[in-house]
């Protein structure tokens, strides 16, 4: 009932009206205020000192120096900015300052007595401490009010928009959410806290109860009437993740997540940067960091070119190299379509970046040398290759015209261009391959290698990691797209599993390995443990608030056309060795010279010409001893659509 009383007068006295008229006088407004509280504080002083009955004589005394006071105490309130601040948000800062002004106040009032006694009366030395402590109480707990009745009563003025949430994480990475969301109560009102320590089961946190472990989320979502959870734990160790979130899906509502701290801007949280829950949040991979001022060395005021610029990695490097500010970006890309978003997306982010987007193909030698020679690029980043598995098993001659013959025009281009660095981008594929596809970039990652010389100005680099999350083609669209229909998703085999890193920070570990590499360098970049496909079904069903093998099926096709059940990333011969970064290591083989390749990628550009698949397979193994053609199974090939 009172609550109803004062949110109704709240309403009706700080209506838009009011307040558009008194914002323009604000800073007059709470000086005024404030001499009131300094004149309040001095009076109640003498009030407590003679228990309500002020002798004449002091009464007299206490009219006389007031101004004094008044005059004394905003000086200090006013040396300490108490003035100027806002009184919805103070805070223990604020506070802070009325302490040290009124200390200040009170020490010069007694100097002040000293000399002023016989002209302005005895002022009893107890009123200077009791002065002092009425006017931080006074001061202080005026401010501490509004933004109590503030925060109070915009909770309850957000009525039925705002969503009652259970917080789920430590109390360190809850409370400054909670502290957010009652300064901004428009959308979301704490109900309850659960730390997984339990420790701090019973204490409050901004009034708010915490209530236990990660075993109370069903409990306290049916007694608290909780519309939505938000995961407040970025650093969450994987096997508690899991837990927590198979506890949100029980509790059957919506579960959301708040970011790592390198994801919000400044490490400063925003309400707006709360989101749902995705598949890569529940991947088991090192958390990634770059040297972003040796990168941007690296990248600054140089000239640099991407293949393959429309393509996912392609356009994530164009984005990311934007950030550095090179002297001009060069995209390369033959699909018109892509190449156009890639370049508008660009063009609105980044309005003053020296930006060309060009059609060209790398399979066009003489065009790409006269690209090379326009533009002069010091670094080439080369994304551009066929990378879906049964199609190049389809496809021979295809995979080799491109992955390889492509490769070596590029090079050979950069060469005579005098281009300072080429990074390759390589795949796990082409480790101990199975398929054509990694056959052809294990190939091209040889000559690459092999290109790195005392004789040419150029240093090549290769860069080697697994799937990437979201890219085009791979296997969570698919999922999506089947999980949309009703299902089933499928899956290949039970036990087939991956490599699995999102697109940003793949490229950001490219980014890292090209300021490291000196020439002839293949960086293997570390993808954590791998994940079997199965799991990844069934972890996106369950985001999608869905059973496994209940609401939506999970069905089995067998194994494509050149597919390997586990992935690799070193090939036999090469050792690991460290990095300067943990996240990236040094494959170390033996190497052969650019003579050897020229020729051998001279037979295969003979095959490809001539159009024969049997001597270009045949040349795969010759030249690529641990390629193991894996047997297409009669089973990939049904299914159709289901394969992923």
């Amino acid at each position: 009932m009172i609550n109803s009383i004062i949110k109704k007068y709240y309403d009706n006295f700080f209506s838009d009206k009011i307040i558009r008229y008194i914002i323009p006088y604000r800073y007059f407004v709470i000086i005024f205020f404030n001499i009131i509280l300094f004149a309040s504080a001095y009076w109640l002083a003498y009030y407590l000192r003679f228990e309500g009955l002020i002798p004449e004589a002091y009464l007299e005394t206490m009219i006389r120096t007031m101004p004094l006071v008044i005059l004394v105490q905003a000086g200090f309130f006013f040396y300490h900015d108490l003035f100027r601040g806002l009184w919805r948000y103070v805070s223990f800062a604020d506070l802070q300052n009325i302490l040290r002004a009124a200390l200040m106040s009170m020490l010069t009032l007694i100097v002040f007595d000293f000399f002023l006694n016989p002209y302005l009366g005895y002022i009893p030395r107890s009123i200077f401490a009791l002065n002092c402590m009425l006017l931080i109480i006074l001061s202080g707990g005026a401010r501490f009010a509004v933004r109590h009745f503030r925060e109070r009563y915009r909770l309850q003025e957000a009525g039925d928009n705002a969503k009652r949430v259970l917080l789920v994480g430590p109390v360190s990475e809850t409370e400054p959410i909670i502290r957010e969301m009652i300064a901004h109560g428009n959308d979301y009102i704490p109900i309850a806290i659960i730390d997984p320590k339990t420790d701090m089961k019973g204490f409050r946190v901004y009034d708010v109860p915490i209530l236990g472990g990660i075993s109370q989320i069903v409990r306290a979502v049916e007694e608290k009437r909780v519309q939505e959870i938000i995961f407040a734990w970025p650093d969450a160790p994987e096997d508690q993740l899991a837990e927590i979130i198979d506890e949100c899906k029980r509790s059957h509502v919506r579960f959301k997540k708040i970011p790592s701290l390198s994801e919000v801007l400044g490490g400063r949280f925003r309400m707006a940067d709360v989101r749902d829950i995705e598949l890569e949040d529940l991947l088991p991979r090192p958390p990634i960091y770059i040297e972003r001022e040796q990168v941007r060395e690296f990248i600054h005021e140089r000239k640099v070119l991407v293949t393959g610029a429309g393509g996912s990695i392609g356009s994530e490097l164009c984005r990311q190299l934007a950030q550095f500010e090179p002297q001009q970006l060069v995209m390369l890309e033959r699909n018109e379509n892509s190449l156009y978003q890639t370049e508008i997306a660009l063009r609105r982010r980044y309005p003053e970046l020296p930006l060309e987007a060009l059609i060209a193909s790398i399979n066009d030698a003489p065009g790409l040398n006269n690209l090379l020679q326009r533009y002069q690029p010091d670094i080439i980043f080369h994304a551009a290759a066929y990378k879906h598995v049964p199609l190049m098993e389809r496809c021979p001659i295809e995979a080799a015209y491109n992955n390889i013959l492509g490769t070596r025009n590029l090079v050979q281009a950069a060469l005579r261009a005098g281009t300072e660095y080429f990074i390759m981008i390589s795949t796990d594929k082409a480790v101990n391959p199975t398929s054509v596809m990694g056959a052809s970039k294990r190939i091209a990652e040889k000559y690459v290698q092999a290109c790195n010389s005392a004789n040419h100005c150029t240093k090549f680099v290769i860069t080697r990691f697994g799937n990437v999350l979201g890219s085009a083609g791979s296997v969570i669209p698919i999922f999506k797209n089947q999980l949309a229909q009703g299902g089933p998703l499928c899956v290949t085999h039970p036990e087939i599993e991956r490599f699995f890193m999102t697109i940003p920070e793949a490229v950001q570990l490219v980014l890292q390995a090209a300021y490291m590499g000196q020439g002839g360098d293949i960086f293997v970049l570390k993808m954590g443990r791998p994940v079997k496909i199965r799991e990844l079904a069934e972890k996106l069903i369950l985001l999608a608030g869905k059973t496994p093998y209940r609401d939506i099926q999970i069905q089995y096709i067998g194994l494509r056309e050149g597919e390997k059940m586990s992935e690799e990333l070193f090939n036999d011969g090469e050792s690991a060795q460290p990095s300067p970064h943990p996240l990236i290591y040094y494959a170390v083989g033996s190497q052969e010279s650019k003579d050897i390749w020229d020729r051998h990628i001279d037979t295969i550009q003979t095959i490809v010409r001539q159009g024969d698949r049997e001597a270009l397979l045949a040349a795969f193994q010759r030249l690529v001893p641990n390629y193991t053609p894996a047997a297409n199974l009669s089973a990939s090939q049904e299914g159709g659509y289901c394969n992923v």
